[in-house]
């Protein structure tokens, strides 16, 4: 990405020594911090400052290399016109102030991805339409929070503030808790246990509790008085809440997935709502539900990354019809996972309004 940026911009001015020089400087920084960042992911020798740094270091990577791609594609595409209209000097000239303009834009757009993900997210309301719900349910999600050491035990309480003002019936959370041992979780999710609703607070684990230790982390989650649910079911309101773990489980070999004892014991009469953290679950799933909540995606965090994430989790964000009966809510996540950026993916509270036909 960074040599594809630092190709792009300045190629074709005069005089363009030094500023390349200096260019070349910038971008190789970037991608050292790229790589040192990745290694940090693997054996963890960096502490907050320095990952913080380089994730920042690479969202700029990433948009630059993204303005710098899409304004060459649409410089290729018009050059046939511009060689019959404008000298070479003129073109010059012009390539000189467009690529001035994309590091503006592309710094605009890094520093508001900045400011996006710094704030406590809004409450995005969504009414959904459940066959056989009898009475209106009103159900607070929030996924993806990803406490850790960029985002505390103040934001985990500004949650908490926000989502007790929403007299919701039940707060669920769909994963991604936090990205902590099980020995720092405790303080940090301590304030969730001072959710308000009617039928409880029910969590269904993410693929990031597996990284760092899910045992732990569950038992520490279950301290709180958070009810797991984990290949398991509840009835509250006039549905069946069901959850299933993470599909990582696979890979780890333990705590797997499992729909069939997930609904094992659900009412056939009530509508089932199942909480499966990634979306691509549904492509396991042998049995319909009426509604998934999922997280995972963050809506793609930054735009365009979003368009690769959509590859791999077939649906992004807010509500999908999958079928005839079964529907798909996908949250864009409380917090950020790497990089504190978001662009076109804001954070959100999820709100979801059920009710019966």
């Amino acid at each position: 990405m960074n040599f594809v940026a630092y190709r792009g911009l300045f190629a074709k001015t005069e005089g363009r020594g030094l500023h390349k020089f200096l260019l070349g400087v910038f971008f190789a920084t970037l991608a050292m911090g790229g790589v040192l960042l990745a290694f940090s992911l693997r054996f963890n020798f960096l502490n907050a400052e320095f990952r913080l740094a380089f994730s920042l270091m690479l969202a700029l990577s990433f948009i630059l290399f993204s303005f710098v791609l899409f304004s060459n594609l649409i410089i290729v595409a018009f050059r046939p016109v511009t060689k019959r209209v404008f000298s070479e000097s003129r073109r010059k000239f012009l390539r000189f102030y467009l690529d001035v303009t994309i590091l503006i834009l592309a710094f605009s757009y890094f520093f508001k991805g900045m400011y996006n993900a710094s704030h406590v997210p809004e409450v995005k309301r969504q009414n959904i339409v459940l066959k056989g719900l009898k009475s209106p349910l009103r159900i607070a999600m929030i996924t993806d929070i990803h406490l850790g050491d960029f985002l505390g035990v103040p934001f985990a309480k500004a949650l908490v503030e926000r989502i007790n003002l929403l007299n919701a019936d039940a707060v669920v959370i769909v994963g991604d808790i936090a990205d902590l041992p099980p020995s720092r979780l405790g303080e940090y999710i301590a304030p969730f246990a001072e959710f308000k609703s009617r039928y409880g607070t029910f969590y269904a684990p993410g693929n990031h509790e597996y990284y760092n230790g899910i045992e732990g982390t569950l038992k520490e989650i279950k301290k709180i008085g958070i009810q797991i649910l984990g290949n398991e079911s509840v009835s509250i309101g006039g549905i069946n809440l069901a959850g299933v773990y993470d599909l990582i489980g696979y890979r780890y070999k333990f705590y797997e997935p499992d729909l069939e004892a997930a609904l094992k014991n659900t009412d056939k009469n009530l509508p089932t709502v199942l909480l499966a953290h990634q979306p691509k679950f549904i492509k396991y799933m042998h049995k319909d539900v009426d509604l998934v909540l999922c997280g995972h995606t963050h809506g793609g965090q930054i735009f365009p990354f979003s368009l690769l994430v959509k590859l791999d989790q077939k649906y992004l964000a807010g509500l999908y019809q999958v079928n005839d009966k079964m529907q798909v809510y996908v949250s864009r996540g409380a917090g950020f996972w790497g990089p504190p950026v978001r662009v076109l993916a804001p954070s959100e509270i999820s709100l979801l309004e059920l009710k019966g036909e």
